[in-house]
């Protein structure tokens, strides 16, 4: 009896292929979108406390602006030196430290690769929370002789060192050979997904004579706000230095706030966007499902009649129409989903949004799909059951 009732479901689902295709198209589109829009909002929100976690949220950094064009070979350094310096003597600053930031050519033996080499501060290292995993990492004598020393990630030791010992080895950057003196712990992907342990680092007095002669400008300046401190007068304080020489478009300050903010803003408009797309196709699909239903009590009318006629009450008939749309709408949250995990593992990647899988979003797409199969077929459905049986198999014959 159960075989026969599934072959007549699925018979009832082919009988009209283009209908039925487009429908569950809509069911299908409509809920990969609100699958996206879950997983993009999560990712969203991981993806902020990523960013405050590895900053820290007591922490004030302000970068100079790139403009409109990004570039690393020419990076516009507008913050200054006296800057940084009246920074530190805001009341509530813990500490604060500066750093530069140049790509160069970084070669040991027949390797040879474009890195991102850093000029750091004494303090910048501890206080961005890194830990030595072997050798050591900056003391005041490499700042004040200028040592040529670096610190670097592990994935600088897998790709430049192989099996051999980085500490006291040599790396040349740029034309000038590095001694090794550090290796820190791995620190993963950056909340864009770049690597954290491909970075190479050495003392800023080192950076100003071999990389950059820069004494005046920096490129970003990192403070600590002390524990108890207002932290939202602190970022005043700041803002106020900054405004006193500089535009607000000639730097970027980044606290916990502005990262949520921004975050927050970008995740709303996709939601949006997403949101009035997955609507559409869900309204547009009840729509079709409701006419598909409609245009099938008439073709169908006959086979109605027959079953109550054979005694079928009215509940059996709404509740073999009401399935009927069920199984459509489950096959479109199943697909609609996989489509949705689908986008999520190759577009959120592009969006810079970390990737995540949130299985209630399920749940959610086979509530909406059979809310919408289950309004567009009850009016159909109530219209089969009150049809008047005699009348239907009279226009059989």
């Amino acid at each position: 009896m159960g075989r026969f009732y599934l072959r007549d479901l699925f018979g009832f689902l082919l009988f009209n292929k283009g209908r039925t295709l487009f429908a569950l198209g809509g069911i299908v589109l409509g809920i990969a979108s609100l699958v996206f829009i879950v997983a993009a909002i999560e990712g969203s929100r991981q993806k902020a406390e990523r960013i405050i976690s590895m900053l820290g949220s007591d922490t004030i950094m302000v970068r100079s602006s790139f403009g409109s064009k990004i570039s690393f070979r020419r990076i516009p350094m507008k913050l200054t030196v006296a800057q940084y310096e009246m920074i530190g003597k805001i009341d509530g600053i813990e500490s604060v430290d500066y750093f530069y930031v140049k790509k160069l050519t970084v070669a040991k033996g027949e390797v040879s690769k474009r890195l991102m080499v850093e000029g750091e501060t004494i303090g910048t290292l501890e206080n961005f929370g890194y830990e030595t995993d072997s050798g050591r990492f900056f003391v005041p004598d490499d700042f004040t002789r200028m040592r040529k020393v670096v610190v670097v990630g592990h994935d600088i030791v897998d790709e430049f060192f192989k099996h051999e010992e980085p500490i006291g080895a040599t790396l040349t950057i740029g034309k000038t050979p590095y001694r090794v003196v550090g290796v820190y712990k791995r620190k993963g992907k950056s909340p864009r997904g770049t690597s954290m342990d491909e970075r190479i680092m050495m003392p800023v007095t080192t950076y100003r004579k071999f990389v950059q002669n820069e004494y005046r400008k920096l490129f970003a300046i990192v403070a600590k706000v002390k524990p108890g401190a207002d932290y939202d007068r602190v970022v005043e304080d700041v803002k106020r230095i900054l405004n006193r020489s500089l535009k607000p478009q000639d730097y970027f300050m980044i606290t916990p706030e502005v990262i949520r903010e921004f975050l927050s803003m970008m995740s709303a408009s996709l939601g949006l966007f997403l949101g009035i797309a997955s609507f559409t196709a869900l309204f547009v699909s009840g729509f079709v499902l409701s006419n598909i239903f409609l245009i099938n009590n008439r073709i169908r009318g006959w086979e109605i009649g027959l079953r109550r006629a054979l005694g079928a009450t009215k509940r059996q008939i709404m509740t073999k129409i009401l399935l009927e749309a069920s199984a459509i709408a489950v096959t479109g949250a199943l697909l609609g989903t996989a489509a949705g995990f689908l986008s999520v593992t190759y577009i959120l990647p592009m969006l810079e949004i970390p990737r995540v899988y949130p299985l209630g979003s399920f749940l959610l797409a086979l509530f909406f799909a059979l809310a919408v199969a289950l309004a567009a077929a009850w009016s159909p459905a109530k219209e089969a059951a009150d049809a008047d049986p005699i009348g239907s198999l009279r226009r059989r014959l």
